[in-house]
């Protein structure tokens, strides 16, 4: 019974911090916010007990911070972890393409169809954040042929942050133009297709350039 019990407990966690994380990846959790235990565990129909040790994961994940006799707070994103972030997404892209050109491989194009053409429908249907979940997979994709399995879960490691950072930038500037990954990963799929690997490195790079503009105006205004 114990045993039973134990393993209850133990899959609440686990719900309660998926339900909490996707939340906070997904920005229905702003930064900036307050949220409490009490709230919570009403929110997801359980006690706060699971509630208390899946917002400890999140604090050493990095999304929240506890506050004495205040609450919990969704953390910040501040300008150096965004572009450190669109950094390290242009250095995996060059990354790949460079152990596609080392190894005389190639990459999966089929896949990479798939997911610009899904990023792409998400457009249309207005779908932010599919949008930007595709738009990370296909960069993903691209690391993923590359057979480097610690390069992999690096990927794996950073994604849902870079999701997350593009909701939230989306949410803030509902007045400026988004889904430009839309046509960046249109022209990197059109390059890589006919082995035009310096072009496909140049539209990385020229996409980041305009990415770290971004970011910097918009946290000037």
């Amino acid at each position: 019974m114990k045993g039973i019990v134990k393993m209850t407990q133990h899959s609440l966690v686990d719900i309660a911090y998926a339900k909490i994380r996707e939340n906070l990846i997904n920005a229905t959790y702003m930064p900036g916010l307050f949220l409490s235990e009490n709230g919570l565990a009403k929110e997801l129909n359980m006690s706060r007990t699971p509630i208390r040790v899946a917002i400890s994961r999140l604090e050493s994940e990095g999304y929240v911070s506890s506050i004495k006799n205040r609450g919990i707070i969704v953390k910040e994103l501040s300008m150096k972890e965004m572009l450190d972030i669109a950094q390290v997404i242009f250095f995996l892209q060059e990354f790949s393409v460079d152990e596609i050109i080392a190894k005389r491989d190639s990459f999966n194009l089929e896949e990479l169809k798939m997911y610009l053409d899904l990023q792409i429908e998400a457009e249309k249907n207005k779908d932010y954040i599919h949008y930007v979940q595709n738009s990370i997979l296909f960069t993903r994709c691209m690391v993923s042929s590359t057979n480097n399995k610690i390069m992999l879960e690096f990927m794996d490691g950073l994604k849902d942050k870079f999701v997350r950072m593009a909701v939230v930038n989306w949410k803030l500037t509902p007045n400026q133009k988004h889904y430009s990954a839309n046509q960046i990963n249109k022209l990197i799929y059109e390059a890589i297709s006919s082995e035009d690997y310096s072009k496909a490195k140049q539209i990385g790079k020229e996409y980041l350039t305009k990415w770290r503009k971004s970011i910097i105006n918009t946290n000037a205004l």
